[in-house]
């Protein structure tokens, strides 16, 4: 016990990171699939959909991440899910058929990210009770940082081996950092709390609401429904960057890679600088005002012609996706205790499970019917509207409770 004690918070939110950033690596998927269809002879659509697989399988073992976070503890868990994740990436390039790809891709490496995510972030948030949105900004800002670095990794090394070889090669890299980092990771001693640090009376003398107590309390499913609606419009993009890019600005091969890099600087800004904001301007604020902005960017988006107009766009819905998801996990903390907040927030963190098979296949409805994603912009701008609502409503609930 007295182990944990010692452990430097700073070199374990390192650690965090450093996981973190290898679930990331799912975000450079496209970079491996058309080139795994190709090499396979499989059709691209069954290809794909062992991602659409990952994103289902992350959103159910989310919740079952937070109930093993409870039970064994953040070391045991991440050096499990390390190693699966790691595992799911190698495998899969042994996989034969497409089955196989299911199971290792999508099922193992969904379940390794669903363990691991969630519970990493929540185990940050719990050394830093003081800097709560600088801790969760990076944890999961790193994640979001991963494709800048994992997707020319794996366009270097399908340049010199054959898809399936890339495949093991990531997996091993995956697995190493996570073997070298997962086991200095843990949370800290019950009642911990930095040098200085005094806990605000809002939550002193209490451990916290449980997940069924959290299932009683309507605050519950108003952050669950802004998490859900915030993330339309960022998800819908990620979703959809490149053919959305060449309707609205005529942008070629080279610009839409280009476009995918600036995505990312803008998703890492937002969740490390409004991470940070919100432990001095207030977790609820941070994402009324960051949802308005989104509201208007989209609006923006569906009237943008211009080359450098939709760039802009992009980079302002990067950071507004980016700072949402960064605040989440202290803003569940804040309003139901930290004692409980791996399961809690599991279960708020499903509404960002929906939110992915909403906002990217909306886009492609609308798109379809209308032939332009405008009227997909103008449903996102109406979610984060609705979404800054729904967030304003349980700041209110907040303050008559503290009355």
């Amino acid at each position: 016990m007295e182990k944990k004690k010692q452990k430097n918070r700073w070199l374990v939110l390192f650690c965090i990171c450093c996981n973190t950033f290898c679930f990331g690596g799912v975000y450079a998927w496209s970079a491996f699939s058309g080139e795994l269809a190709s090499y396979m002879g499989w059709d691209y659509g069954q290809v794909t959909l062992a991602y659409s697989i990952m994103l289902m399988v992350i959103a159910a073992m989310g919740l079952v991440g937070g109930v093993l976070l409870q039970k064994f503890g953040a070391r045991k868990l991440m050096i499990v899910a390390g190693i699966m994740w790691g595992l799911g990436w190698f495998i899969t390039g042994f996989a034969t058929n497409i089955f196989m790809l299911y199971i290792s891709f999508g099922i193992l490496a969904g379940c390794a990210s669903g363990f691991g995510y969630n519970p990493g972030v929540v185990t940050a948030v719990s050394w830093f009770p003081d800097r709560k949105g600088f801790a969760s900004g990076m944890a999961v800002g790193v994640c979001g940082m991963a494709s800048l670095i994992v997707a020319p990794l794996a366009n270097f090394l399908l340049t010199k081996f054959n898809v399936l070889t890339a495949f093991r090669l990531v997996g091993g890299f995956f697995l190493l950092i996570s073997v070298a980092t997962s086991w200095y990771i843990d949370g800290p001693e019950p009642g911990w709390k930095p040098e200085g640090y005094k806990t605000p009376a809002s939550v002193a003398g209490s451990e916290g609401k449980t997940w069924r107590e959290m299932l009683r309390d309507p605050r519950c499913y108003l952050l669950w429904g802004t998490l859900l609606c915030a993330s339309v419009a960022g998800l819908m993009l990620i979703g959809h960057a490149s053919k959305i890019g060449q309707e609205v600005a005529g942008i070629t091969a080279a610009q839409a890679a280009l476009l995918v890099g600036i995505m990312a600087v803008a998703n890492f800004a937002g969740r490390l600088v409004l991470g940070s904001l919100s432990d001095v301007l207030g977790r609820h604020q941070i994402v009324i005002g960051v949802m308005l902005l989104c509201a208007l960017d989209m609006v923006f988006l569906s009237r943008v012609t211009g080359f450098g107009g939709f760039v802009a766009a992009i980079v302002i819905a990067g950071v507004c996706f980016g700072g949402t998801l960064a605040v989440f996990s202290a803003l569940s903390s804040d309003t139901f205790g930290p004692k409980y907040n791996g399961i809690n927030y599991s279960i708020i963190f499903t509404g960002y499970g929906i939110a992915s098979i909403v906002g990217p296949n909306v886009a492609t409805a609308i798109q379809t019917s209308s032939g332009s994603y405008s009227g997909a912009f103008l449903f996102a701008a109406v979610c984060s509207i609705l979404a800054a609502v729904l967030c304003m409503t349980a700041l209110t609930m907040n303050k008559k409770m503290s009355t």
